[in-house]
């Protein structure tokens, strides 16, 4: 117990005799810590923004299109493992004319305010207003790709063939759909009244709806079941031959039985969009991991520097404790103790440094947590 508490008392006097040189220490390691998880938080916010742009968005983890009338939100609802619902919103495709170019594109109509669940992230601009019913957001990578910018116009032409001049309003970003071009169609949201002056037939529009689960894992699930309310939807309202109808009339299962079309286009999830949006981002990934690792190496070299810098200070009160009766083993877990100690203090400001730093600039939603973990566990 005597050997003990000698060596607490040499390690808090050593520690008050070199105070600058430990605050020095302290101040290397946090510094490494803070640099490596901004490092990580940037890498991860570089080659996955899918996970930053869901959660500003409240993001919908199922989507589905549809066609005839809008789908019947309230038993998508009571679906198991849905918890919320975005939509149905109304799309009709148009081809947007920008430079002599022409490409193709979905107007999204959606209400002047802002909705709960999947609601786009303005980026520049301003979201739309009914006082400009003209007035348009574009999709970000979109407007990129057609150089587009907040108060340019461009012609919108119908599948009517009527062209329509549209102003852009805003330029916001989505987790609804992967980046453009990889992603077709652009979108672009507008009012519901613009999209019923430019497309007023339903027959060429399509219904898109979201849905946020409890449990995001689960998409394959309620994909199936979505497909099969629907589908029993549909049998429900597609019109039965008369039982009174005379058994000659009857040539086949579908002679007096017209089937409808299925409504029910296509369905994907988050996991589709996440991988489009990471194709978009290999080579600023991989930038960032090799600048992650250089940063790394850089980290344990600066670490070991400062280490040895204090063990070398410490040779005379090394050669004193041996005097004393301590054994190398005694001696070598005591630096270990000490250095340790002002390692787990700087880990510890490091984190609570690069975190705040780092959601400061792209908000608390793009911190990821495991990077930060790993980082302080691997320091």
């Amino acid at each position: 117990m005597s050997t003990l508490r000698a060596g607490g008392r040499w390690i808090r006097a050593d520690l008050l005799a070199r105070r600058g040189q430990a605050a020095l220490t302290v101040l290397a390691v946090a510094g490494i810590v803070a640099a490596l998880i901004a490092a990580a938080t940037l890498l991860e916010d570089g080659t996955n923004p899918w996970r930053s742009l869901f959660a500003q968005t409240n993001g919908a983890h199922v989507w589905l299109y549809t066609t005839q009338d809008p789908p019947p939100v309230d038993k998508l609802r009571r679906i198991d493992g849905v918890i919320d619902a975005a939509g149905p919103y109304r799309t009709a495709p148009i081809t947007v004319v920008q430079n002599g170019k022409k490409d193709p594109a979905g107007l999204r109509a959606m209400p002047a305010a802002q909705v709960a669940v999947a609601h786009p992230v303005i980026n520049e601009g301003r979201w739309l207003d009914s006082g400009q019913p003209d007035g348009v957001v574009v999709e970000r990578s979109f407007a990129g790709a057609l150089r587009l910018r907040v108060g340019s116009q461009f012609t919108a032409i119908a599948l009517t063939g009527e062209r329509y001049t549209l102003f852009v309003r805003g330029i916001a970003d989505s987790a609804e759909q992967g980046f453009y071009p990889e992603w077709t169609p652009g979108l672009v949201w507008v009012l519901p009244e613009m999209l019923d002056r430019i497309e007023p037939s339903g027959r060429l529009s399509e219904y898109v709806t979201g849905l946020r689960l409890a449990d995001p894992e689960a998409t394959q699930v309620v994909s199936q079941r979505v497909v099969v309310m629907m589908e029993d939807q549909q049998d429900q309202e597609q019109p039965r031959a008369d039982v009174s109808t005379p058994p000659d009339r009857v040539q086949g299962a579908d002679a007096d039985v017209p089937q409808a079309a299925d409504p029910l286009q296509r369905v994907y999830n988050w996991r589709q969009v996440r991988a489009a949006m990471e194709l978009d981002n290999r080579l600023l990934g991989t930038l960032l991991a090799l600048f992650g690792v250089v940063g790394l190496v850089a980290a344990v070299l600066a670490l070991a520097n400062a280490a040895g810098g204090r063990v070398l200070g410490q040779l005379r009160d090394l050669a004193t404790l041996k005097s004393m009766g301590f054994t190398s083993l005694q001696i070598a877990l005591l630096l270990v103790v000490e250095h340790g100690t002002l390692g787990l203090v700087g880990t510890g400001i490091g984190a609570l440094a690069g975190w705040v730093a780092t959601a400061a600039v792209l908000g608390t939603t793009s911190v990821a947590a495991v990077p930060v973990v790993a980082i302080v566990g691997g320091t």
